[in-house]
């Protein structure tokens, strides 16, 4: 099966200012148009996109990392939002899922760590078109670093008994 992608689509866009952003690089949507080829005459995002669920929830997701007086990613919430609420209902699984679990919080607002464990095992591992490779390195690599975050604990916790502070505070 050949895929082919469509750079140009909303999903693409919104994904890379989202990224471009959480990495700390200042991308005005205003001054740079970024959103402009999906908006109408009006300034308003074209009712067109309302079926197109992953360019949503890519912009509701983008919409997250907006600064003060930002009116377009204002829009673009309130548009994503209005469009995937009423989406929800009718979408298939593992989709139904996703979108649900944005619509209750957001990748920017979530731990990472339970993001991923979310992705891993109830989206990516449901899709019809995963790659099962892929599938099995993102699991074993999420459980290396478990075991990892548990091996430094132990090693704190081991750390603060010899130090013996309850005793040192006390006397």
């Amino acid at each position: 099966m050949v895929m082919t992608y469509d750079y140009n689509d909303l999903c693409t866009f919104a994904l890379q200012f989202r990224l471009f952003r959480q990495h700390g690089y200042t991308i005005s949507p205003s001054k740079s148009k970024i959103f402009n080829k999906f908006q109408d005459g009006n300034g308003k995002f074209k009712e067109s996109l309302a079926s197109d669920v992953l360019g949503l929830l890519s912009l509701y997701e983008a919409s997250h990392v907006r600064t003060h007086c930002e009116d377009i990613l204002e829009d673009a919430l309130a548009f994503s939002t209005t469009h995937l609420e009423s989406a929800a209902p009718h979408l298939n699984s593992p989709l139904k899922e996703q979108v649900m679990q944005a619509l209750e919080q957001s990748l920017h607002k979530g731990i990472p760590q339970v993001e991923t464990r979310f992705f891993i095992s109830s989206i990516y591992d449901k899709e019809e078109s995963k790659n099962d490779v892929l599938l099995r390195f993102a699991k074993l690599d999420f459980n290396l670093l478990q075991m990892l975050h548990k091996q430094e604990l132990a090693e704190v916790s081991r750390w603060w008994k010899d130090l013996d502070f309850v005793t040192t505070l006390r006397s």
